[in-house]
């Protein structure tokens, strides 16, 4: 399977199974990144432009997330990366409206929340969008990672171990399941994430279950989606996680 098709089974199946929004996540023309085009350079290797990271900031943001969530000490050599999909905030902001538009006008029985979406306050956070990235391990191919970051800074919006194999498990949840199932989550937070489960809001109303089981954390202050964390059943660890507006993209897309 060639690395695009990898990348865009990788990056972006979570927001176009969905929505079937084909042109939502169409590459930007190479002489255009995010909503602002830029001058050629062609003795350059690299076009460097304000405010947006560069391909290279992009690659070694995305490693380092490997290696830190997943535990690994990959090297540049080690991997390749899929094409670079960057995704600015108009389109984000008419995927948010679509999604949520579409979640509203069916009937949710089993709706965990109950909220509304500041789509600005999110758009806000990402002033220059995403951009999506697959990783994947030479050595192993198998292991395919895809990563979402902030244009802007880097922030890692989610991250997810794409080569997970299902797990069967008892249809019936214990009590006892939902525990060791939030305790890996809760782990990964304060570990990984490093942030105070003092600030978040959690009950076990809040797991999506299925082969991996989803654990979603509230923002004690506004009650919105803070973390979608997905725990691998087989392995008992973090398959993935989202934050932020990639939270929000989750439930509504997976709901």
């Amino acid at each position: 399977m060639n690395k695009l098709i990898l990348m865009v089974i990788g990056a972006v199946f979570v927001l176009l199974s969905l929505t079937g929004c084909e042109g939502i996540f169409n590459g930007i023309a190479k002489d255009k990144v995010i909503v602002k085009k830029i001058t050629k350079e062609p003795n350059k290797n690299e076009v460097q432009y304000e405010g947006v990271l560069s391909r290279d900031a992009v690659k070694t943001v995305s490693l380092k997330a490997v290696n830190k969530y997943y535990d690994k000490k990959l090297s540049i050599d080690e991997v390749q990366f899929g094409e670079l999909l960057a995704v600015d905030q108009v389109k984000l902001k008419e995927l948010l409206d679509r999604v949520e538009k579409g979640y509203k006008s069916h009937t949710r029985p089993r709706q965990m929340f109950a909220f509304e979406i500041d789509i600005e306050a999110e758009l806000k956070k990402i002033p220059s969008g995403v951009f999506y990235v697959t990783l994947i391990h030479d050595a192993d191919p198998r292991e395919v990672f895809d990563i979402v970051v902030n244009a802007r800074d880097g922030d890692v919006l989610r991250i997810n171990n794409v080569d997970q194999s299902p797990v069967v498990y008892n249809d019936v949840v214990s009590t006892l399941l939902m525990d060791e199932v939030h305790g890996v989550a809760e782990r990964f937070i304060q570990k990984k994430i490093n942030d105070p489960l003092s600030q978040l809001t959690f009950d076990k109303k809040q797991i999506r279950w299925g082969y991996k089981p989803e654990v979603y954390y509230l923002n004690k202050a506004n009650q919105m989606i803070k973390y979608s964390v997905q725990v691998q059943m087989g392995t008992k660890q973090v398959a993935g996680f989202s934050k932020d507006v990639m939270a929000l993209l989750q439930y509504y897309t997976e709901s």
